[in-house]
C-alpha cells in the first residue's frame, strides 16, 4: 500500500491538517503532543515503468520532503523540501502534478484522483501565468473536501493559493534547450513573494529522472483509452460537459463498456464519480481533450480568479507604556480578531528589539506583527488603521505594505 493506512485515517483530522500545513496563520493547533516522536510517513505513487514520486512526512520535525525515484533507484533524488526553516517547495507545475495524480489513480484505485495525492503534494506547486485557476480550484476542492464543523482549522484551495501563487510576482516559467522546464523570478517584481525552489536553470535539479517520470506519467493515462474510443462516444462527452450531466457521463462509461474497452477505473469513475471533478478528468482522459479543459468548462469561472494575499508588516513602539508586553500582545489580539471576524485576513507577533534603560538594563521598546490581508487591501488596510488607532499608538509605530515597492502606510 503506498499510502500508510494510519495516514488515510488521519487525512480526515484538522488536527493533522493543521500539523501538515503548520496553520500558515490559520487557527489551529500545531503543537499537538501526539506528534512529538512520531516516526513520520512515507508516500510512494508509482506512475509506471519503474518510476515513483515519493513524499516523505515528517510531522515532528515540520518537514516534508519530495523526490523521484527512477527505476532501480531506491534513494529518492531531491526535488524540493519544506520546513520553517530554510524551505525550497517550489518545484512542480500544476500540470505536471495534475498529470501524476491521475496516472497514479489508474495504476492504484486506493489513490483516486482527485484524493489524497493531490492535497499532499500540492505544497509543491508553483503557479504561473500560464495557469488558467479555473481548471485549477475544483481538482483541489475536491481533494481537500471538507473538514468537520467544528474544525479549527482545514485546508482550503484559498489559504493553498495564497501560498502557491506566483502570477502577478515576477515568476516565469521556461522551457530550456533540453526541454526541460525551470523557474526564475525577477525580485523586482515580486513584492512580497520569494521564489525559493531548486529547479532553475543550470541547476542540480534531477531533470532527466523528472522528465522520465513525466514521460511514464503520460503514457499509463494515454494507454488507459484505446484510440478508438472517442468514436464509439460520439457526442455523448460534449453533450454530459455542456449539461454538466453526471447520467450522461455514466451512459458514456457503458458505452466504453459495451465496446469492450476503457480502463477499470475511468468505467467505475463514470459510473460512481466520487465528484464532478473526478468525471471531467476522465471525460478528458477518454475523448482526449487538453488536460483542465473539460474541468473549467464544466465549472465555470473561479470564484478565486481575483483572491490576492497581501502581506503588512506593523512596527509598533511600546516603550514607555506601563506594560509593554500587554499592550502588545492586546494590539496584536485585536488586529487579529478584526481581520478573522471580517475574513479578510490574520495578525501575529513575530519578534521584538530592546535598548537599555536609565539603569543600563534592557527593555523592551517595538514588537514586530506580521499581517496578512486577503484579496481586499483597501479594506484590510483601513480596518487595521481603525483598529490600531483605538489603542493610540505612538507617532513611532508605522506600517508598511509589502507589494511591488515597500510603501509606507498612513495612519493619522
Amino acid at each position: 500500500m503506498p499510502l500508510p493506512a494510519d495516514l488515510r485515517d488521519l487525512l480526515k483530522d484538522p488536527s493533522f491538517w493543521s500539523a501538515y500545513d503548520r496553520c500558515d496563520g490559520d487557527d489551529g493547533d500545531d503543537d499537538d503532543e501526539r506528534w512529538e516522536d512520531h516516526p513520520g510517513w512515507t508516500l510512494t505513487a508509482d506512475v509506471g515503468d519503474g518510476h515513483t514520486l515519493v513524499l516523505e512526512i515528517d510531522i515532528d520535525l515540520g518537514m516534508v520532503n519530495l523526490g523521484v525515484c527512477p527505476p532501480g533507484v531506491n534513494e529518492p533524488l531531491q526535488l524540493g523540501w519544506d520546513d520553517d526553516a530554510h524551505p525550497f517547495p517550489h518545484a512542480l507545475r500544476w500540470d505536471e502534478l495534475d498529470l501524476i495524480a491521475r496516472a497514479v489513480a489508474l495504476r492504484d484505485p486506493d489513490l483516486p484522483h482527485p484524493g489524497p495525492l493531490l492535497a499532499l503534494a500540492s505544497r509543491f506547486v508553483l503557479l504561473g501565468e500560464h495557469d488558467d485557476l479555473d481548471a485549477v480550484t475544483p481538482l483541489l476542492a475536491a481533494a481537500f473536501g471538507t473538514g468537520p464543523d467544528a474544525a479549527a482549522y482545514w485546508p482550503t484551495v484559498r489559504s493553498w493559493l495564497y501560498r502557491c501563487d506566483g502570477r502577478g510576482r515576477g515568476v516565469t516559467w521556461q522551457r530550456d534547450d533540453a526541454g526541460n522546464w525551470t523557474v526564475e523570478q525577477d525580485e523586482e517584481q515580486g513584492g512580497d513573494f520569494t521564489l525559493y525552489s531548486l529547479r532553475g536553470p543550470e541547476s542540480e535539479f534531477p531533470f532527466d529522472a523528472w522528465r522520465d517520470l513525466l514521460a511514464a506519467a503520460g503514457r499509463t493515462v494515454a494507454d488507459a483509452v484505446p484510440a478508438s474510443a472517442p468514436d464509439a462516444l460520439g457526442d455523448l462527452p460534449a453533450r454530459a460537459v455542456a449539461g454538466r450531466d453526471l447520467s450522461l457521463a455514466a451512459q458514456t462509461g457503458r458505452v466504453l463498456a459495451a465496446a469492450g474497452v476503457g480502463h477499470p477505473v475511468l468505467l467505475r469513475g463514470l459510473a460512481e464519480p466520487a465528484n464532478p471533478a473526478e468525471v471531467c478528468w476522465i471525460l478528458e482522459t477518454v475523448t482526449g481533450a487538453a488536460q483542465g479543459s473539460l474541468v473549467a468548462r464544466w465549472f465555470g469561472p473561479s470564484a478565486l480568479r481575483a483572491a490576492r494575499r497581501h502581506r503588512l508588516s506593523l512596527h509598533l513602539e511600546v516603550g514607555g507604556r506601563p506594560d509593554p508586553r500587554g499592550y502588545a500582545t492586546t494590539v496584536t489580539r485585536d488586529l487579529d480578531r478584526a481581520l478573522r471576524d471580517r475574513g479578510l485576513g490574520h495578525a501575529g507577533q513575530t519578534g521584538s528589539s530592546m535598548r537599555r534603560d536609565a539603569s543600563g538594563g534592557y527593555v523592551i521598546h517595538a514588537v514586530s506583527v506580521d499581517i496578512a490581508v486577503f484579496d481586499d487591501l483597501a479594506a484590510g488596510t483601513d480596518l487595521v488603521r481603525d483598529t490600531l488607532l483605538r489603542h493610540d499608538p505612538t507617532p513611532e509605530t508605522v506600517l508598511r505594505h509589502h507589494g511591488g515597492t515597500d510603501a509606507v502606510v498612513a495612519l493619522w
